[in-house]
Parts: C-alpha cells; sequence; structure tokens
C-alpha cells in the first residue's frame, strides 16, 4: 500500500494495488473501501467532491465482514453521494 488522500474525506489513507477497475483505499476515519477509478476521474474532471458525511455512512452500511463496499456510479447515483466542489 501506497500513502495518498482519501477519496472520501480528504484525510491521509493508503491505498493497494488496484484491483480490476478499482482503487482500494483505507482510511482511519472511512474504513477499508474501494471507488471505480472512472467515477474518480469523471468526479475531478467535474470538480465534485464525495459528500463526507453521506459516503461514510453509506460505508459503514454496506461493510460486510470479509467483503469490502464499493463505491460506483450507480451507488453515488442512488444515495446521493456526490456534491459540487465548493
Amino acid at each position: 500500500m501506497s500513502i495518498t488522500v482519501c477519496v472520501v474525506c480528504g484525510d491521509t489513507a493508503e491505498k493497494a494495488y488496484p484491483v480490476g477497475s478499482f482503487d482500494e483505499f483505507k482510511c482511519a476515519s472511512c474504513g477499508y473501501y474501494s471507488v471505480n477509478r472512472q467515477l474518480i476521474e469523471e468526479m475531478e474532471a467535474a470538480n465534485q467532491v464525495f459528500d463526507t458525511e453521506r459516503t461514510q455512512q453509506y460505508l459503514m452500511i454496506h461493510s460486510r465482514q470479509g467483503q469490502v463496499p464499493a463505491i460506483t456510479r450507480v451507488e453515488t447515483t442512488k444515495h446521493r453521494l456526490i456534491v459540487e466542489n465548493a
């Protein structure tokens, strides 16, 4: 793992090796999760960020023992996880 920034809260996180089209992150505040790489690129291009509180709640609810919660475009729309960067 390498040190990076958590794409959810902006704190320091560890980034694991890519798994398919997803990047995995381990953050002290957000936990262990994965995000679709194309989604991250699209959000950066559109100056969008994750709604930290909503996304952390989503990750907490969807964390199951032995499974890493994944954030996809469908999940961001369904749970309204993206906001415009102020």
